[in-house]
């Protein structure tokens, strides 16, 4: 039997999928993936059953989700250790977790860290299975990141310091509350509490963003789903960004994780409607139902209309509703498709 090497049959490993099968061949000393999907045939899975090979762990045995939680509580830097941690909670976290990495600068850190314990899970295989293998060099130990101070976003942004997260019970007073905060008129009183009670629906998709401010974590925005349609078409209701913290990216970050939750539901376009009760936009007083296309083509933010944030997003105006909150007052109806 030939001797392995733990750093080959780590990066190995590391390919394994919730639908491929790796079997390692103690004649050859190669190894070969088997995938559900790529045979209509068992032929080519018996092969495997021969007593040369040999099957590696499967994903569910390696657990990915374990190494993530071990980086995480090893971060000795408090911020971006409560960041990871908040990140591994509820539907979403390996997607969540890998976006938080990139924002706190952990992604280097983190890739060894994997590597590392794939070796340690190899090494564990090699000699569950009587086969020899051969350590890889030794390199300094960075198996715990280094230590940072707490620093100030760069840029005017809070996202380096911020993660989305499922909504959940435990903030929806907070997530009322921002609701109250931006849209006073329409969600006053308990009709906050209300709507946020209906966000946290099985079906819907609703999300918060928690920031690492100065006075420690926060909730500072939400944003929510309504499947329609079946499930291809979602509306976008509600986005709310605590006007504390607007302007630095939240409101961005928080529309990028929901389209892609909303992908994952099977969406394949989220639209939204927008108010113009207040003049932000020329078509504020505008008779619409004369050369309403002439009219959009022309239009104008003179406020601060969200509509130019969600063209930014990659939103188009699909249409428009005169008068529908009192003459003058239209509708803007705006989707994209994801």
């Amino acid at each position: 039997m030939k001797k392995i090497s733990l750093k080959e049959a780590a990066e190995q490993f590391e390919m394994i999928g919730p639908e491929t099968h790796l079997f390692y061949n103690t004649e050859t000393g190669e190894f070969n993936f088997y995938s559900d999907w790529m045979d209509d045939s068992e032929d080519e899975f018996d092969e495997f059953e021969d007593e040369m090979w040999i099957a590696a762990p499967s994903q569910y045995e390696i657990g990915e989700y374990d190494i993530m939680v071990e980086f995480a509580e090893a971060v000795t830097d408090p911020r971006k250790n409560e960041l990871l941690c908040v990140a591994l909670g509820g539907r979403g976290s390996f997607r969540r977790f890998k976006d938080t990495l990139h924002r706190v600068d952990l992604l280097d850190e983190w890739y060894q860290f994997k590597h590392e314990a794939f070796v340690r899970i190899a090494r564990r295989w090699c000699e569950e299975n009587g086969i020899e293998y051969v350590e890889e060099e030794k390199k300094p130990n960075t198996q715990t990141p280094p230590e940072s101070t707490h620093s100030v976003p760069d840029d005017n942004t809070y996202t380096s310091n911020t993660v989305i997260i499922p909504l959940t019970d435990r903030i929806t007073d907070d997530a009322a509350e921002i609701l109250r905060q931006v849209f006073p008129g329409r969600y006053s009183g308990n009709k906050a509490n209300q709507e946020i009670k209906r966000m946290l629906s099985k079906k819907r998709i609703a999300l918060a963003a928690i920031t690492d401010t100065s006075e420690g974590l926060c909730v500072t925005g939400i944003i929510g789903a309504v499947p329609q349609y079946g499930t291809t078409g979602w509306e976008l209701h509600p986005l709310a960004v605590s006007k504390e913290y607007r302007g630095y990216g939240i409101g961005r970050l928080l529309v990028q994780c929901l389209e892609s939750d909303v992908v994952e539901r099977g969406g394949v376009m989220l639209h939204l409607s927008n108010d113009d009760r207040f003049g932000n936009t020329s078509l504020y007083g505008a008779d619409l139902y004369d050369d309403l296309f002439g009219k959009l083509k022309d239009i104008q933010n003179k406020g601060e209309h969200p509509y130019s944030f969600y063209e930014k997003m990659g939103y188009s105006i699909v249409g428009v509703l005169p008068d529908a909150n009192g003459i003058g007052k239209p509708i803007i109806w705006m989707a994209k498709r994801l």
